[in-house]
């Protein structure tokens, strides 16, 4: 009789202990699959008729995602030209809640303690370019692909092997990444134009980011490349300059009081941009202007002899130059254009 109660107890013990490691392991699958899910997003099937902008509207509620769908999608070369049958890779993001001075934390996603501090996660920080005052020299540039003898294919893709010839104060060593960019372009105070309405006054030069390359071969002369990324089209003559690591967590921190500047033109130059856009402003290190710094876009209206100034967007800064800084359009509520005016944030 004694056997029994003991068997019971054994048995008990056993059975309660597989049904706490089976709830453990279907929490921490659930957890798993929820953090696969978060990272991998959803595929999408091209259909006739369909264009990255009514994709974005669909999926993101809003029309100004499809550059970010286009640079997550690698394989599309050019965003104009999509066709029935391709697959698009549309991504969670992590910063689809506009930033405003009561934005909840980005919730852990392994319900770890929230920090106190506030980050703002952009997946695409590694592919933005800047303005400078002044063109930098560059470390080479791009001079042909590996084998083209017959035809001169002038715009590369990933994965091909490409011929770069460095500036004489530049070794190309093997391992090593460089950033290629469109050579360097003037941009203009898109407020400052002379008696024929052209613009005159140059704020710097801008450096439009168009993949990355690792060396693989340095002989005399020359290297041989191959293109790890390719962000957009990327070109014969295009520039290299030494890769500088981002991260994408990027600490949110106040605002400068005082501020109010200006918008120069969209990373793209497209005559209108709104949410998901990158942006570059007049303001930079020289200001007090700070990467995590949260600013307000807005507008004036002139009521009579009174101006008012209404808020209806905001942006985030992403890279600061002295003079200038790039930033992301984290919300609009309208249509923005170059010569677009921000300020302080009364949150800052």
């Amino acid at each position: 009789m004694r056997i029994k109660p003991r068997f019971s107890i054994v048995w008990w013990f056993f059975i309660t202990g597989v049904l706490l490691l089976w709830g453990f392991s279907v929490g921490a699958s659930a957890e798993e699959l929820s953090i696969i899910e978060l990272e991998a997003g959803v595929y999408y099937t091209v259909k006739k008729g369909d264009t990255l902008w009514d994709i974005s509207n669909r999926y993101f509620n809003t029309h100004w995602r499809w550059p970010q769908i286009w640079s997550e999608n690698q394989q599309i070369m050019n965003p104009h030209r999509i066709f029935p049958g391709d697959r698009l890779r549309l991504y969670h993001q992590l910063w689809d809640v506009p930033l405003t001075s009561e934005q909840p934390e980005i919730p852990s996603l392994i319900n770890q303690p929230v920090m106190e501090a506030r980050y703002f996660v952009y997946s695409s920080i590694h592919r933005i370019g800047f303005i400078k005052d002044q063109p930098v020299e560059a470390s080479g540039r791009i001079a042909l692909i590996k084998g083209d003898k017959n035809v001169k294919k002038t715009m590369l893709g990933q994965d091909e092997n490409i011929y770069v010839t460095p500036t004489a104060s530049t070794t190309l060593k093997v391992g090593d990444v460089y950033a290629v960019y469109r050579p360097p372009f003037p941009v203009y105070d898109p407020d400052m134009k002379n008696i024929f309405g052209e613009l005159k006054n140059i704020v710097g030069v801008q450096y439009y980011m168009t993949g990355l390359i690792r060396i693989d071969e340095s002989r005399e002369g020359f290297a041989v490349a191959k293109i790890e990324k390719a962000f957009r089209s990327i070109m014969v003559n295009d520039i290299l300059l030494p890769y500088e690591h981002r991260t994408p967590k990027i600490q949110l921190i106040p605002g400068m009081d005082n501020i109010d500047g200006k918008i120069l033109m969209s990373e793209e130059g497209t005559g209108m941009f709104g949410d998901g856009s990158v942006a570059f402003i007049n303001k930079g290190v020289e200001d007090g202007i700070q990467i995590g710094q949260t600013y307000a876009i807005y507008e004036e209206y002139k009521i009579d002899a009174m101006l008012d100034k209404v808020d209806f967007g905001s942006l985030l800064i992403l890279h600061t130059e002295p003079t200038t800084a790039t930033v992301l359009i984290t919300r609009s509520d309208r249509s923005i254009q170059s010569s677009g005016k921000f300020r302080s944030s009364s949150s800052s």
